[in-house]
């Protein structure tokens, strides 16, 4: 009886070793063969299968290889399925950069350069044009030209001929340029600030409309006579340029290709 106890105990101490040398984080720092991308989880799946082990010694060495070798494979399995995931994040198509947005600059020369001067002095419509502008009247000081053909206070107005030159044909090309430009059309921008399309001014009928407001004294616009059918002929010019450059029809340059288009 002595010595069959003693062959069992001494079967069943190697067969104690053997496990915890394998599974064992202590003779492992990295926790063991099972560690893998799982980190801590996977270390904790290699601690368990010793665990097995160890209760499997008591009731017999078949039983604590066949616990501890199962427990091995799931540790395993979690290892597996950690990089499956970590693989998949890093696929995919490459984003492309869309085009840069517009400049209100670019979009202020992309307008002058859609201007016609046939559409500039197209009287059919309104029976005005709106380079007429430049004759309408102050209460004191004259039409328009008398103060602006020489571009005062950022708006240019001129008419006639001077020393055999068209001065409608001048102040033409003079809003085609900045400051003049701003008198006529203006920049529209989203919420974000970027730009997002061209519109009517406006800013000479409320020039019109602030004059007439002016008290006696204060430094302000002289007061003058705005026509209505001029006001018209203006907002018809504007719109008619923007129309052009949002349906690509300027012969001096093409529209910007992400303009708001008014829609």
């Amino acid at each position: 009886m002595i010595s069959r106890a003693l062959s069992v105990t001494f079967v069943s101490a190697l067969v104690i070793g053997a496990y915890v040398g394998c599974g064992d984080a202590s003779t492992d720092p990295t926790g063991g063969a099972y560690r893998g991308q799982g980190g801590p989880v996977d270390q904790g799946t290699a601690s368990s299968g010793s665990g097995s082990s160890s209760g499997g010694s008591s009731s017999g060495g078949s039983g604590g290889s066949s616990s501890g070798s199962s427990s091995g494979s799931s540790g395993s399995g979690s290892s597996s399925g950690s990089s499956s995931s970590s693989g998949g994040d890093a696929g995919g198509p490459a984003q492309e950069a869309g085009p840069p947005p517009i400049t209100v600059q670019q979009a202020f020369t992309d307008f002058a350069n859609c201007m016609s001067l046939t559409d500039f002095t197209d009287k059919s419509a309104n029976g005005v044009a709106a380079a007429d502008i430049a004759k309408s009247q102050t209460t004191q000081y004259g039409d328009c030209n008398a103060c602006h053909n020489q571009g005062d206070g950022g708006f240019w107005a001129s008419y006639g001929t001077v020393q055999g030159q068209n001065m409608t044909q001048v102040m033409f090309d003079q809003t085609k340029t900045f400051p003049y430009i701003a008198k006529w059309v203006t920049a529209t921008v989203d919420a974000n600030g970027q730009f997002k399309d061209l519109a009517p001014s406006n800013a000479i009928a409320n020039q019109a409309t602030l004059a007439a407001q002016c008290q006696a004294g204060s430094p302000c616009h002289p007061k003058f006579q705005l026509n209505p059918a001029v006001a018209q002929a203006i907002t018809d010019f504007v719109n008619t340029t923007i129309s052009k450059w949002h349906n690509n029809q300027c012969s001096a340059a093409p529209p910007p290709q992400d303009a708001g288009g008014g829609g």
